[in-house]
């Protein structure tokens, strides 16, 4: 289940790069105002997959209406727009029961009045789709350097792993979703250079990728990951996708062109959130 939540602000607001911990505190008061035990249980407990947990929840970066980029962050007014998604609906009704409940709700020192949210009507989902990217992708892999300590790399779309990763992350999270992991191949293809983006979560550096891509394979698992999300750390604002049709920086006009002036997040790799 999909919402989308469209937020007011009628004065100026600075988001810094590394506002997606606001959003992750969003995320989890929300629910909490709708349902508080399960909103306990998802951020204390998770759901067990492959041997990891998964919260089974992301959300996307927010989308201004106006925006200017500025040396702290990005400066917004007007209306923003918000998507959150799960395979669990009662996730996400507790969390659009909260938000209905809720006039305003606070994002860092700025008050946001709620406006409209509506639920998003699912694509149909075929063994061959095109995605766009709503936040950055994460994928990491562990290695040990040569003292025998064991590190965590990033991956990026150009390294064979990062496909590899992204395959066998849908898998837990389908045991985690259904007791059982769902036994099927995925092949990704990279429509468009992916844009790099360093972004701080949870008080650490994260290196992801905004891209539009092609995705092959088992059915139930592209479903797990548009409703789940690609990639590690979905909870904290990272791997929600769309069709290209839905994305907000979509137009006829680019002919489904990913269109790096208009996205609303660094456009440089180079460019780090500041932690």
């Amino acid at each position: 289940m999909r919402i989308s939540v469209e937020f007011f602000a009628p004065n100026d607001v600075l988001l810094p790069w590394n506002y997606l911990d606001w959003l992750r505190g969003l995320f989890y008061q929300a629910m909490a105002w709708g349902r508080p035990r399960l909103a306990r249980d998802v951020h204390d407990e998770g759901f067990s997959g492959g041997g990891k947990r998964y919260k089974l929840a992301t959300f996307s970066l927010l989308y201004p209406e106006r925006y200017e980029s500025v040396s702290q962050g990005m400066r917004v007014r007007g209306h923003l727009r918000w998507w959150v998604s799960s395979p669990l609906e009662s996730l996400i009704e507790a969390l659009a029961l909260g938000l209905l409940t809720r006039p305003e709700v606070r994002l860092g020192a700025s008050t946001l009045y709620v406006g409209q949210i509506g639920v998003v009507l699912p694509p149909t989902f075929h063994e061959t789709m095109t995605l766009m990217t709503l936040s950055p992708i994460f994928v990491s892999t562990g290695q040990r350097d040569a003292m025998g300590r064991f590190h965590k790399r990033f991956l990026s779309p150009q390294e064979p792993d990062f496909a590899r990763v992204l395959a066998d992350n849908l898998r837990r999270k389908s045991a985690a979703l259904y007791g059982e992991a769902i036994d099927g191949e995925l092949q990704f293809e990279w429509l468009d250079e992916p844009i790099s983006k360093l972004m701080c979560a949870n008080d650490v550096k994260v290196r992801g990728w905004m891209m539009r891509f092609r995705v092959s394979g088992s059915i139930d698992l592209i479903r797990i990951g548009y409703d789940a999300g690609f990639g590690e750390r979905n909870a904290q604002g990272f791997g929600m996708v769309c069709v290209p049709t839905d994305h907000p920086n979509f137009s006829q006009k680019d002919g489904e062109r990913f269109n790096r002036r208009r996205s609303p997040t660094p456009a440089s790799e180079d460019h780090e959130a500041q932690s």
